[in-house]
C-alpha cells in the first residue's frame, strides 16, 4: 500500500465515524423531544369516596331562661332548677360524668333599658346543662319526654341533640385508598377513550373530609365523603 493511500483511508474512516455520531446524536435528539414532549400530555381526575356511618356520640343541650325582680332569688330558683334537670337525667340513666352544669348567665335589663318602667322583671338568666354520651338511644329516648316532664315541675326548657361521628382516624386509610382508586379508574376511561395510556402519577392532593348528616330526618346516621384529584401522564 502505498504512502498517499494511507492518509485517505484514515480520512475516509474519520469521516464515516462522523456522520455515524451525527445521525446517533439525532436519533437521542428526536427521541429526547418525543419523551419531553409526552410529559406534556397529562389528565387531571377526581375520586370520591362517601361512606355511610353511625354516629358514635351525642351532646345533648337543655337551656331554660328564668327571670325575677330579685337576683338572690333568682339564683335560688336556677339552682333549684339544676337540681330537677339533673334529677331526671340521672334517673334517665345517664352517669354523673356525662352531664356538665354550665355556669348560668345573669342579665341586668336595667343597664340597656331605655324606660325601665316597661320592664316587669329586672333579672334575667340563661342556663345549660349539656350531657356527653355515647348512649345514642338513652338520648333518643329522653327527647321524647323531657321537655313534657319539665313543664309538669314548671320549668320551661328546649332541648336539642347534636349527633357526632369520631371515628374519622379509623377510616380515612380505606376511604384515601378507594379515592385513589376511582380516580385511577376515571383516568384509565379518559385515556382509553384518547387512544393513550396512563403514564406514572405526577400530582396529587387530597380534599378535606366532610361529615354530613345522612339527611334532615337521621341526624344519627352521617355520611362521610372526600374527594382526591390526581394528575398523571399520558403516554
Amino acid at each position: 500500500m502505498s504512502g498517499s493511500q494511507i492518509p485517505f483511508k484514515k480520512n475516509y474512516i474519520l469521516g464515516a465515524s462522523l456522520v455515524l455520531a451525527a445521525f446517533v446524536l439525532g436519533l437521542m435528539m428526536v427521541w429526547t423531544v418525543r419523551t419531553l414532549k409526552s410529559y406534556d400530555d397529562t389528565v387531571k381526575v377526581r375520586g370520591l369516596c362517601e361512606k355511610e356511618v353511625p354516629a358514635d356520640r351525642v351532646v345533648y343541650r337543655i337551656t331554660y331562661n328564668e327571670k325575677s325582680n330579685s337576683l338572690a332569688e333568682l339564683r335560688s330558683t336556677v339552682q333549684a332548677h339544676n337540681n330537677v334537670v339533673v334529677k331526671l337525667l340521672r334517673d334517665a340513666g345517664f352517669s354523673e360524668d356525662e352531664i356538665k352544669v354550665g355556669n348560668a348567665s345573669y342579665d341586668d335589663r336595667y343597664s340597656w333599658a331605655n324606660n325601665t318602667s316597661q320592664i316587669t322583671y329586672r333579672y334575667q338568666a340563661s342556663q345549660t346543662i349539656t350531657v356527653f354520651t355515647k348512649n345514642l338511644d338513652l338520648v333518643r329516648k329522653m327527647q321524647q319526654t323531657l321537655e313534657t316532664d319539665l313543664v309538669n315541675q314548671n320549668i320551661l326548657a328546649s332541648s336539642w341533640a347534636d349527633y357526632q361521628y369520631l371515628g374519622l382516624n379509623d377510616i380515612k386509610p380505606s376511604m384515601i385508598a378507594e379515592s385513589l382508586e376511582n380516580a385511577r379508574t376515571a383516568a384509565d376511561e379518559f385515556a382509553k377513550n384518547s387512544h393513550s395510556r396512563i403514564g406514572k402519577m405526577r400530582t396529587a392532593s387530597q380534599g378535606v373530609f366532610e361529615i354530613d348528616d345522612l339527611d334532615e330526618n337521621t341526624p344519627q346516621v352521617k355520611k362521610v365523603r372526600v374527594v382526591t384529584t390526581v394528575e398523571y401522564y399520558l403516554k
